[in-house]
């Protein structure tokens, strides 16, 4: 096929005015977008650190308050001789005064030995056996433990557990210092995330079997939290959950009617034991940069994620200001392609066609000219040297007395 004119001037605007600097600003749209993106990873991950530090923080207070109960010296006394009725009276007592000393602690109990609830700061609670769970399992083997968040077997609602060893002088173990706290102190923290770094960021917390335990979705919408936590991130195995069935984990429901909702790449980061790792996915049409930190005191990970938008938008407004311009650029180059071969073809043309009637015959050599063809200093040029070939073809046939030869026709 015949390239035209047109289309070779075409293609080389394009190749010397509209390709480069198009090329160039792609480039520099690019550098911009990954540094915007390495700027918001870097923001995620002090803010993800930060706030698995504060996780951290907040569940060694329970903690702590729960090893110093089951050092009271009333205590110590009423897990030795759970039949006292005085005894009793006097642990609730103090039972009681430790429950209040936070909003979130829900009840504070002692448990004897056998796993029977035998004094607590809520007496409703008392009668109920808990010999099957982990925190009484740790703790009567000498452990101070935190349990992860497990639905309650008196409230049917989760909640995380404290625990620690009642110990006699002599070191041995007499019963189980047993405090239940509501999960709204990590929910507070976690939901304090939605929006922290951006528009769209959200924080979820989940466990070394990667069961989310805490999302940021849950703020405002705590009514609705049993249904938004409890999702994991990848299948749990079956040896982990006939282990979490036994524990009552999830209430009344089995690990297998949870709802998965996976996120391969945490899962990994999870089963590498990462202190940090950078996430990149997508949540439906949006891709995500995330960064999960492991915590200390519980094997779980917190994960603050940002969609990526949210950092290269202002990248990403320029890239459509680019094609536009390129667009414009390429119509504007097609433009001036057709006005700049128009005039110097156009002309041309006029002149090869006259010339063609001039050397047929159909044009009388003597009155043939081509000065009256308009047109650049090129065509101009062109039109002079015809007119000058048709005067000396004139003056050949003067001087012979003759006609042109036929090849000249």
């Amino acid at each position: 096929m015949r390239i035209k004119f047109w289309q070779k001037t075409l293609a080389a605007l394009l190749v010397v005015g509209v390709l480069p600097i198009a090329f160039v600003n792609a480039v520099s749209i690019q550098g911009t977008r990954d540094r915007l993106t390495e700027l918001g990873v870097t923001n995620i991950r002090e803010r993800a650190v930060s706030t698995a530090n504060a996780i951290d923080s907040y569940l060694q207070g329970p903690l702590g308050d729960v090893v110093l109960v089951s050092k009271l010296p009333a205590v110590i006394a009423y897990a030795q001789n759970v039949n006292d009725p005085d005894l009793r009276r006097a642990a609730r007592e103090v039972l009681a005064a430790a429950s209040a000393r936070s909003v979130n602690y829900e009840s504070i109990a002692i448990v004897s030995i056998d796993g029977t609830i035998s004094a607590a700061s809520i007496t409703t609670d008392e009668g109920t056996n808990v010999r099957f769970r982990d925190y009484f399992l740790n703790a009567r083997a000498g452990l101070s433990y935190i349990s992860d968040p497990s639905y309650s077997v008196i409230t049917n609602k989760p909640a995380l557990f404290f625990s620690a060893p009642i110990a006699t002088t002599s070191g041995l173990v007499v019963g189980v210092a047993r405090m239940r706290a509501n999960l709204s102190g990590i929910w507070d923290l976690v939901e304090a995330d939605s929006g922290s770094v951006g528009v769209g960021s959200h924080g979820f917390l989940v466990d070394d079997y990667g069961i989310r335990l805490a999302v940021s979705e849950t703020k405002g919408h705590r009514a609705q939290a049993e249904s938004l936590i409890y999702k994991p991130i990848a299948a749990i195995d079956p040896e982990v959950a006939k282990k979490l069935a036994a524990d009552k984990r999830f209430g009344q429901k089995t690990p297998d009617q949870l709802v998965l909702d996976p996120l391969p790449p945490l899962k990994d980061a999870i089963d590498r034991q990462a202190d940090s790792a950078t996430l990149a996915y997508n949540s439906g049409s949006a891709e995500q940069r995330a960064v999960a930190a492991r915590m200390h005191t519980k094997p779980w990970t917190y994960t603050l994620a940002v969609p990526l938008a949210t950092y290269t938008s202002s990248a990403d407004d320029s890239t459509v200001s680019v094609a536009l311009a390129a667009a414009v650029g390429i119509l504007l180059a097609a433009i001036v392609s057709l006005l700049l071969t128009r005039s110097i073809v156009g002309p041309l043309r006029r002149l090869a066609g006259q010339a063609q009637l001039m050397s047929s015959g159909t044009v009388d050599i003597e009155t043939a000219a081509f000065e009256d063809v308009k047109g650049d200093d090129v065509t101009h040029e062109v039109a002079t040297a015809f007119d000058r070939l048709g005067n000396a073809l004139r003056y050949y046939a003067a001087t012979r007395g003759e006609a042109p030869a036929g090849d000249l026709r």
